[in-house]
């Protein structure tokens, strides 16, 4: 069978839970024009712990799917906290040179929920929401066989296209370690 629910424990030596640590800085523009580089950075910063959980591994071991929560603090231009959860998050393993440079890319989406709303969000859109959707691009780079990593983040909040509200969202660039156990 190509794929099994569950793989035997002799299989799956790779550790299903990680806390991962990472912060960033956000931009005043869509997510679009900031991954070409085509925003401006915001006075506000963020810093994130994140608690995961891998519940499904394939026998092939090319994809994983997560459960993720996290606890983000602002700081600069917005001083609240938010918090992101639960995060469903699809993760592809399979790159030629795993065997030398351990890699991933993932892609999450969940909920996201403010303290308050965000004042750069506001100042940006006009508007903004306490809830709003959550979700992550997201590459992941580590040495085989090794428990840490270094990750590369695009943090958003946005409307989901209306579904949470009309304007408002945010992201940010960011950087951190996770540590898987």
């Amino acid at each position: 069978m190509l794929f099994s629910p569950l793989a035997p424990a002799d299989l799956d030596p790779e550790p299903d839970f990680a806390f991962t640590l990472y912060g960033g800085r956000l931009t005043d523009d869509n997510w679009r024009d900031s991954l070409r580089g085509e925003a401006d950075w915001v006075d506000a910063y963020l810093l994130v712990g994140a608690l995961s959980w891998t519940f499904y591994r394939p026998r092939h071991r090319w994809w994983s799917l997560e459960l993720e929560g996290n606890l983000g603090r602002y700081a600069g231009d917005q001083d609240h906290w938010e918090f992101n959860g639960p995060i469903a998050t699809a993760r592809w393993h399979r790159f030629p040179w795993r065997d030398t440079l351990n890699t991933s890319l993932a892609f999450g989406l969940g909920l996201s929920y403010a303290s308050e709303i965000p004042p750069v969000e506001v100042e940006l859109d006009g508007s903004s929401e306490q809830l709003l959707l959550y979700w992550h691009i997201e590459a992941s780079f580590g040495l085989p066989d090794r428990e840490w990593e270094a990750i590369f983040r695009l943090h958003h909040r946005s409307t989901g296209y209306g579904l949470f509200g009309e304007t408002g969202g945010g992201n940010a660039f960011t950087a951190g370690l996770r540590l898987r156990f």
